[in-house]
């Protein structure tokens, strides 16, 4: 199961950096116009607020496209700090999905859903638990797919922040050298 997720995870990785590094080739003055224009509009603070809501409830919007935003704006210029706040903020919102699968494991119809499952393979869960978050952190999938589960799923909230961020804040940090490196691709 876990090399079925790693190999997937590299995949994904390929296909989001092939993907965007076209788009960045291809539309490179309107990247640089557009990520500009976003940051004029809504700030740092709007960004951080997207996250926010987009690494707490499933939505298929990456978190990696705000990296793009830093990297092609004025924000460039103290990227660091940047890239670590929003790090940071993923991890919070992580925490807030785990909240919510809490939340929801309670429901009958999820208890129905999840319930023999999770008695079934309770030892495997605690035991790789911490691993299953590690890999959703650094994953490009929705990251709070991976935190709505681990609450559904009983995995202590402890564990779940320990994971989400050991291995997202330097998710963000790679992705963003990733997309920085690589010049006019992205």
């Amino acid at each position: 199961m876990i090399r079925e997720n790693l190999i997937k995870t590299v995949i994904a990785l390929v296909v989001f950096v092939l993907g965007i590094s076209a788009l960045g080739y291809l539309l490179e003055d309107e990247l640089s116009a557009g990520t500009n224009w976003i940051v004029e509009q809504i700030g740092f603070f709007g960004l951080c607020l997207i996250l926010l809501i987009t690494d707490t409830l499933v939505t298929p919007f990456p978190p990696d496209i705000l990296l793009l935003v830093i990297a092609k704006s004025s924000l460039a210029e103290q990227w660091s700090a940047y890239v670590l706040i929003l790090g940071i903020v993923s991890g919070f919102a992580g925490m807030l999905g785990w909240g919510i699968g809490r939340w929801l494991g309670h429901l009958e119809f999820v208890k129905g859903i999840f319930g023999k499952f999770k008695e079934d393979h309770r030892e495997f869960i605690h035991r790789y638990g911490f691993w299953a978050v590690a890999i959703g952190s650094i994953t490009p999938f929705p990251f709070s797919v991976t935190c709505w589960t681990a609450g559904v799923m009983g995995l202590r909230g402890m564990i779940v922040l320990l994971a989400a961020l050991t291995f997202r804040i330097p998710r963000f940090f790679i992705y963003y050298w990733l997309i920085d490196s690589t010049g006019n691709w992205f």
